[in-house]
C-alpha cells in the first residue's frame, strides 16, 4: 500500500507548481494588459525548474475516506545533481484493516481502488498546471481578468479548459506576477472534483504551501502540505 501511495504522489508536478520569481519584477506596480500578464507569468514559469531544484523540502500527504484517515505519509524531497527528484519516506502511517480474513481482503481491494482512482485523477489534474505554452496561451486569451483587489491580486478565470463546464481560477499577485491561490472545479470519469492550493513567496521562489483535493460524491479528501524549504 505504501508503495502505491508513494508512486501516486511521486510525480505530482501540479501539486508543487514551484515557480521562481525574477527579482526585477518585485515591486512592479503598473497593471499590465492580458498579453503582458501572460508574458510575465511565462517568464516566471520558464525559470521555475532551475530555481525549485535548488531547494529541498518536506511533503505531507493525508488521505481520508468517509471522514476517516487511511494514510499519512511524510517525505523529504530533494534533487540530485542530474535533476532527478529524490523522495525519502520519513514517516508512513496506515489505518489498520479489519482482522477477519474475508473482510480484510475486501477492505484491501477497496483501498486499492481508492488509490487507483485518485492516481488517475492526479494525472488528470496535472494538466491544469498549464505547463504547455500553447495551452497556457489559450487559457489567458479566453480568460476573464479582474482588476486587482485590496491585496493587489488580480483574478484570472477560465472555463472549458479541458472539460465542458470546468473552471480554473488563478489569483496572481501584481507585485510579482506570481500565483497566490488556485482553485479547480472539474469532472473526471463523470465524478466532480475540487482542487485548491495556497502559495507563499520566498525571495526567489513562489511555492505551494498546502493543497486539497476533494471528491464529494466518494467522500474522499487528500490534504497536502509542503514545508521546511531549504536552499542548497
Amino acid at each position: 500500500m505504501s508503495r502505491i501511495l508513494h508512486k501516486l504522489f511521486a510525480n505530482a508536478a501540479f501539486l508543487f507548481l514551484l515557480v521562481s520569481t525574477p527579482l526585477f519584477l518585485m515591486g512592479q506596480k503598473k497593471l499590465l494588459n492580458t498579453p503582458e500578464i501572460e508574458q510575465k507569468f511565462s517568464q516566471v514559469w520558464k525559470s521555475s525548474e532551475a530555481s525549485r531544484k535548488k531547494y529541498s523540502f518536506k511533503a505531507k500527504t493525508e488521505v481520508t475516506r468517509d471522514g476517516k484517515v487511511i494514510q499519512v505519509l511524510i517525505e523529504d524531497v530533494s534533487w540530485e545533481s542530474n535533476g532527478k527528484q529524490v523522495r525519502k519516506v520519513i514517516s508512513n502511517q496506515e489505518a489498520p484493516l479489519p482482522s477477519t480474513f474475508l473482510i480484510h481482503g475486501i477492505a484491501a481491494e477497496q483501498k486499492s481502488k481508492i488509490i487507483g482512482f485518485m492516481s488517475d485523477l492526479r494525472v488528470f489534474l496535472e494538466k491544469y498546471a498549464l505547463d504547455d505554452e500553447n495551452t497556457r496561451h489559450s487559457y489567458f486569451s479566453k480568460a476573464n481578468i479582474s482588476a486587482p483587489d485590496a491585496r493587489g491580486q488580480l483574478l484570472v478565470t477560465g472555463s472549458d479548459v479541458f472539460t465542458t463546464g470546468d473552471k480554473l481560477k488563478w489569483w496572481i499577485d501584481t507585485r510579482s506576477y506570481t500565483i497566490a491561490y488556485v482553485t479547480i472545479s472539474t469532472t473526471f470519469k463523470g465524478v466532480g472534483a475540487e482542487f485548491s492550493a495556497t502559495y507563499y513567496l520566498l525571495p526567489d521562489l513562489n511555492y505551494m504551501s498546502q493543497a486539497k483535493i476533494v471528491v464529494p460524491s466518494k467522500d474522499m479528501v487528500i490534504k497536502l502540505q509542503f514545508y521546511d524549504f531549504v536552499k542548497h
